[in-house]
């Protein structure tokens, strides 16, 4: 018998035409996850929150209003006596180790 190989005489089936090319993600593992991360945020957007808090005329407004190139804080009204919020005096902080196997 002669050596042949097995798909001599098959013909490969065309690509459908509605198949979008593949794309390419680059490596994909947890050592570029971080990478992966950016590139999912930046492509699809991200939102967050974030919180300025501090005695009157230190620079808050003008902060959140420097990082985003525009008048994004609008100062508020005074509030009222009852509307105040009272200052703390203490500030109690809790923490818990756990050391497993020698490890801090």
């Amino acid at each position: 018998m002669a050596d042949t190989p097995r798909d001599a005489g098959l013909k490969q089936a065309p690509a459908p035409r509605n198949e979008k090319a593949p794309v390419d993600f680059g490596y994909v593992g947890i050592d570029s996850i971080l990478e992966q991360m950016r590139r999912k945020a930046m492509k699809q957007g991200f939102e967050f929150n974030i919180m300025v808090v501090g005695q009157s005329g230190l620079g808050k407004s003008t902060l959140i209003n420097t990082l985003f190139k525009s008048k994004i804080s609008r100062k508020s009204v005074q509030p009222t006596s009852e509307e105040r919020i009272p200052k703390t005096i203490e500030i109690k902080s809790i923490t818990h180790d756990i050391e497993e196997k020698g490890v801090r």
